[in-house]
């Protein structure tokens, strides 16, 4: 078996409504004989949850090569989602008639790991038909690592999946976690729990500490008293003018690393400041700061409101007189399906670091100790984040967390604040803010120990787009244009209507009346692209039937189809035929939208019956004008789009 082609399709396609990676592969005269039913339950065995998403028996009328195809996209399936959930389901095997190589097209989640998974079911497939057994758990744990590396986070992805539920289109530019909603002058962006509108400013002042600190304060935000230490020394002085017990943490630095609580001696100062120093950046100074009792809360700001609170939890063990407490701390906390080293986790695996034995230092313990059954051990404080505590937060502690992201001036803050009673108000029982992070992690709102998980990405989703907006722009596309030059002359009696436009096609691309390319542009790829511009009203593209086929729609809406003549007979291409393409761009036509045909197609009348959009002869509409005075008219219901019908018409 041979993986010998993949290729990444978008959404949609003529596959699927979903992005899929298809593939050829090649299977060898042992793989024809080989009994796909046994194979099966071999890989049950070494995969269990092959079963559980694919319970029905492969389908007994495709021929020998294609189960064995089939079972091949399954575990690749499998695997995908054992790696990053949620799982996909959708594959199609073909088998090859020639020597050409069987087709296989599945799910795809993301680009790059499908072809890892592709390639892990080979290599399984393989080892068992020699009658080997796979490394399954290391094949798991290698492919949960790369999912970590090359997939979108799912701070992000809580944020995408809210803006896809409201129609809103998304892409990823690039290969980090930057995602771009809506289309052209409408669009936004995000970065993980960051926006287009999160000032640099803002996201500087929050990672530094004691600038933070002092900002809060006098804007007359709650704040714990606090210095600046360049030495053990100085951390010791410093801990005696704030008055112990006293915090230590670095200057820069997140994830609670170096950070060291309830200090009460010179020692523990010291050895915390050198800690401290290891997590900061090099030169950089520790803060020393008083420790305000109670338990750490994490309050999610969006805009003007508070939308989420969870409470931080102290993490112990309890001793059996017979192992460790680093045995105990896995046996006991790092065994919570809500921690682990993956990033889709909201609570990380316990380490015996420098916080972690200091804390059992004041116990008198160390990480080898055994304590005695029954002997409750705290290895952590705050450790973790657990019950959602949102509808019990004080109005008056929800207008300081408030406060406290527009005194740094971020949209979205994750707000550190301790307090002994959440519900009581900030006043009286001290409550203080430690801490304020931009870009907060938002996945133990979604994911609580205990109470309701919270909408958090879909509150972000509406403080970028109010209700009802989808960032989408007007899109005319041209399938088997007669005249290259159509796209860009309809662009440009768009542009004389004061509609910025961009154009792609085989002459070239436009973007905003400037020429951008003479190169040949009439791909997805390319329309795509153009969407990006953040000047633009409305896209003119023009495609080329065989690119569709290859790469799926570059968008999953088309407000003005013109469709061309077109080949009546021609050999397929990526599999497809152009019937299977001029469907999927029709289907791509809202009810509002136009269809303009360059003769009435025999689907017209029943388009009509369905109430679709309308289908026009293309003899009625001889010229850029008459088509752009058409457009004018599709693009009417989207606000804020100037519409000057009497500069298009001239």
């Amino acid at each position: 078996m041979k993986i010998a082609k993949t290729w990444h399709l978008f959404a949609p396609n003529v596959w699927a409504p979903v992005e899929v990676c298809a593939v050829t592969v090649y299977l060898d005269a042992a793989d024809a004989e080989t009994p796909v039913g046994s194979l099966r339950a071999a890989v049950d065995e070494s995969l269990p949850e092959r079963a559980e998403l694919f319970p029905a028996p492969i389908a007994p009328e495709l021929p020998g090569p294609a189960c064995l195809v089939e079972l091949l996209g399954q575990v690749a399936l499998t695997l995908q989602a054992i790696a990053r959930g949620p799982a996909g389901r959708f594959l199609l095997a073909r088998a090859a008639a020639d020597d050409a190589g069987s087709t296989l097209v599945i799910e795809a989640r993301d680009p790059v790991l499908i072809v890892d998974c592709l390639e892990a079911a080979a290599a399984m497939l393989e080892t068992l038909q020699v009658g080997g057994r796979p490394a399954a758990e290391a094949i798991r744990a290698s492919l949960v690592e790369r999912a970590d590396d090359v997939c979108l986070g799912p701070s992000t992805m809580l944020i995408v999946d809210a803006a896809a539920a409201r129609g809103i289109p998304w892409r990823r530019l690039g290969d980090l976690s930057l995602v771009q909603f809506g289309h052209g002058r409408r669009q936004r962006r995000i970065w993980t729990a960051e926006t287009d509108r999160t000032p640099a400013i803002a996201e500087a002042i929050s990672r530094d500490k004691q600038l933070t600190r002092q900002l809060l304060a006098a804007a007359g935000v709650p704040v714990p008293r606090g210095m600046l230490a360049a030495s053990a020394a100085e951390a010791w002085r410093a801990a005696e003018a704030v008055g112990l017990p006293v915090v230590v943490k670095p200057l820069h630095g997140n994830h609670g690393r170096g950070v060291f609580l309830e200090l009460t001696d010179r020692a523990g100062v010291e050895q915390a400041y050198a800690e401290a120093v290891a997590e900061s950046r090099p030169g950089a100074a520790v803060v020393v700061e008083e420790h305000i009792p109670g338990i750490e809360h994490r309050l999610l700001v969006v805009g003007e409101r508070m939308v989420a609170c969870a409470r931080g939890e102290h993490l112990h063990v309890s001793g059996d007189g017979r192992r460790t407490i680093t045995a105990l701390i896995d046996a006991q906390l790092n065994n919570d399906p809500r921690r682990g080293r993956t990033e889709t986790l909201p609570n990380k695996t316990i380490e015996t670091d420098p916080g972690v034995r200091a804390e059992l230092a004041r116990q008198g313990l160390g990480p080898d100790s055994i304590p005695a059954a029954g002997r409750r051990v705290l290895v952590k404080r705050i450790g973790s984040h657990g019950p959602d505590v949102t509808d019990l937060v004080h109005p008056e502690i929800a207008r300081i967390a408030v406060r406290a992201a527009r005194t740094l001036g971020l949209d979205i803050a994750g707000i550190d604040l301790v307090a002994t009673d959440i519900t009581l108000p900030a006043g009286p029982q001290a409550a203080r803010i430690c801490e304020v992070n931009a870009g907060p992690q938002l996945l133990i709102h979604a994911q609580p120990s205990a109470g309701p998980p919270r909408p958090v990405g879909a509150e972000i989703a509406a403080m970028l787009f109010a209700a009802g907006e989808t960032g989408r722009i007007p899109v005319a596309a041209f399938l088997g244009c007669r005249e290259a030059d159509l796209p860009a002359m309809l662009a440009s009696r768009l542009e004389d209507a004061g509609l910025t436009a961009a154009v792609t096609g085989p002459a070239g691309k436009w973007v905003a009346g400037q020429r951008c390319s003479t190169a040949d542009h009439a791909t997805p790829a390319a329309a795509r692209d153009a969407l990006v511009a953040p000047d633009i009203d409305l896209l003119v593209c023009a495609l080329d039937w065989q690119s569709i086929a290859a790469a799926g729609l570059p968008m999953d809406r088309i407000d003005l189809l013109v469709l061309g003549p077109l080949p009546e007979r021609t050999a397929a291409a990526a599999g497809a035929t152009v019937e299977a393409v001029v469907r999927l761009l029709v289907a791509a036509v809202p009810a509002s939208g136009m269809i303009v045909c360059d003769a009435t197609p025999a689907w017209a009348a029943d388009h009509a019956r369905r109430g679709l959009a309308d289908v026009v002869d293309a003899a009625a509409l001889p010229g850029a004008g008459d088509l752009a005075a058409r457009l004018a008219a599709v693009v009417a219901p989207f606000p804020a789009i100037p519409r000057r019908a009497d500069a298009i018409l001239r």
